[in-house]
């Protein structure tokens, strides 16, 4: 990410809003287990079927023929019980699940409002797909020329929210404000000038203007677990890091896309 990071305490504010706004009531039903010590584990250790990374800092989940248990990135830490997706609302009881849940996000329970991140749309359909681009990104370069070219039959079917993120550089950020900034007055003039690659030769931002969206954004992607740009996010909450080969399949939720 580029230097001017939310601060920890914006980020900790937002996820718990995002938190404490689930429906939790009948996820946490189920009772946590008795005391364990750590010698309890030395039997799960012998028979480790396999190991996930979740897509959140510094913690793996682990799978022992039907019982998973969490350690943290180093190995110091175990931690055996119950664990829960709770952006999904479910208890994480396997590896193939896990794998199944990091895959997508569950966009009924877990709101994401393209127009508080700054996104400018392209398509009128209601199918929102949304859409992280860096301005300074080739491959996000390509990926909105890929989208420009779509059909009007699928901009008919589909809306793409595009969010632009500041990855790469000082640069892309200085941009990324300016465009904000000029969407705050003129939409259709910034969806042209990133639709055009033209973010570039756009006035500097001044004041505080642009830096609201910016700020969302940045947090959403650290929240999501967003690496690298372009990352997508289909209506059905399928998650896509990078430009999918085949754009049309994915939309329409093909395998292989």
């Amino acid at each position: 990410m580029c230097p001017s990071h939310p601060s920890s305490e914006t980020t900790w504010r937002l996820l718990l809003t995002v938190t404490l706004n689930l429906p939790l009531g009948s996820v946490l039903a189920e009772p946590a287990p008795a005391d364990v010590q750590p010698s309890d584990l030395a039997g799960l250790m012998q028979g480790i079927g396999g190991m996930r990374r979740l897509p959140v800092s510094g913690v793996q989940m682990v799978q022992s023929g039907d019982q998973v248990f969490f350690v943290s990135a180093n190995g110091r830490y175990a931690f055996l019980g119950l664990g829960f997706d709770l952006w999904h609302g479910t208890r994480l009881t396997s590896l193939a699940e896990a794998d199944r849940l990091m895959q997508r996000i569950d966009r009924s329970r877990l709101k994401l409002a393209g127009e508080d991140l700054g996104a400018l749309d392209l398509g009128t359909g209601d199918g929102e797909v949304l859409v992280f681009v860096d301005p300074r990104c080739p491959q996000c370069a390509a990926l909105l020329d890929r989208i420009r070219a779509l059909s009007e039959v699928v901009l008919k079917t589909y809306r793409f929210r595009l969010i632009p993120l500041p990855v790469l550089s000082q640069a892309s950020q200085r941009e990324v404000l300016a465009l904000n900034c000029l969407a705050e007055t003129d939409q259709p003039g910034a969806i042209a000038a990133l639709l055009e690659h033209r973010t570039d030769v756009l006035s500097p931002a001044t004041g505080r203007c642009g830096q609201g969206p910016i700020q969302r954004a940045l947090v959403t992607a650290h929240l999501l677990g967003i690496e690298r740009v372009p990352f997508l996010i289909a209506p059905d909450g399928r998650l896509q890091s990078g430009a999918p080969a085949d754009l049309s399949a994915w939309l329409a939720g093909e395998e292989g896309a």
